[in-house]
């Protein structure tokens, strides 16, 4: 049921950005262009490309919808979404740690900036956890909007946002006294989040339209505009190098580049189909992308602007997430509830 009920909330969303879409005139975006892992302090130059290998396999709990390192890279949280468990495994040899058994079915994470805890979404009871890592406790549940998906903690650590797929808004929490402060409307099926590396500002992907909000952070989390990016926004990160926004457009298969310094996109890159998560590489000049429909786990050559390589995963590969360091990659598959470790070798 739950599974039918997110299918057709997505279709809604892929409805509404069309319209949207065509409201905007159909505009469109610039074309483009032609061993185990080990925790470590992030690079400091990147290499032209990677060359991905896989060393390791392995299952866990059901439906494993998204995994994230913690920023030392010693460990990885992964949200079995149908087994109810966060599961906790360590970063190096791929061992489970713990499984963390939680009320209802987690969906997203995120890590407080000393990797001590873990801030998990709960699709169904309306809730995040505060999830105390080395020991597995739940310390902390703080209420949300309907249907809470992205988690994304400040740099400052001061702030925990949530998007709030139903209810057309973010919940602001105050991290250090674990505290709900309000709400704030962004748009029509909010998904993904990324604050600036000044935590100043906060971009919330509209998944059921086609822009990103921008949220001023300091100024009372108040929605200050928005940049168009293309219909069916799903997921944002942001290379702090260049200052530059990487969006995966779930309905039409690509990539967009968007400048803050500009504050527009200036790019889109075609990739596999329904792109789902992303994750920089902090080692190389490449993005990685779940194609999820495609079964393979993309390589965007970000100086070029194009999806240069293919990596075949499990069925259905959701979520990525790429060590400190770069040397691992690790990619969950949701319907086989496999995940798969690759070593990652820069190449120049």
């Amino acid at each position: 049921m739950q599974a039918l009920f997110s299918s057709l909330v997505l279709r809604l969303a892929m409805g509404v950005a069309c319209g949207a879409a065509a409201i905007n005139g159909g505009a469109q975006l610039p074309a483009a262009s032609g061993r185990s892992p080990a925790p470590g302090a992030k690079p400091t130059r990147r290499a032209a490309r990677v060359r991905l290998t896989e060393i390791r396999h392995f299952p866990v709990p059901t439906g494993p919808k998204s995994l994230r390192f913690s920023p030392d890279g010693s460990v990885v949280a992964v949200n079995c979404l149908y087994g109810h468990y966060v599961t906790i495994i360590d970063g190096r040899d791929c061992h489970i740690l713990r499984k963390v058994h939680v009320p209802d079915e987690p969906v997203e994470c995120a890590f407080s900036g000393d990797g001590k805890t873990v801030w998990v979404s709960l699709y169904n009871t309306r809730e995040v956890l505060e999830i105390d890592v080395p020991s597995g406790r739940i310390l902390h549940s703080i209420p949300t909007g309907r249907v809470p998906k992205v988690v994304a903690v400040s740099p400052d650590g001061r702030w925990v946002y949530v998007a709030n797929w139903e209810s057309e808004s973010i919940t602001v929490i105050d991290a250090q006294n674990h505290k709900r402060v309000k709400d704030v409307h962004v748009g029509h099926v909010p998904r993904g989040i990324c604050f600036t590396a000044d935590g100043k500002t906060a971009y919330v992907a509209i998944m059921g339209g086609s822009t990103l909000t921008r949220v001023d952070v300091n100024g009372g989390h108040k929605v200050t505009g928005s940049i168009y990016v293309g219909i069916n926004p799903r997921h944002v990160v942001l290379r702090e190098d260049t200052n530059r926004l990487y969006v995966s457009n779930n309905a039409p298969g690509t990539i967009t580049e968007v400048d803050l310094n500009k504050q527009k996109a200036v790019a889109t890159m075609k990739v596999g189909a329904q792109p789902r998560s992303t994750a920089l590489a902090p080692n190389a000049n490449v993005l990685y992308v779940c194609n999820y429909i495609s079964g393979n786990l993309g390589i965007v050559d970000l100086a070029r602007r194009r999806q240069v390589q293919t990596i075949h995963t499990r069925t259905h590969p959701i979520g990525v997430t790429v060590s400190p360091d770069g040397s691992a990659v690790w990619v969950s598959s949701y319907n086989t509830s496999i995940v798969q470790v690759f070593h990652a070798q820069p190449v120049d």
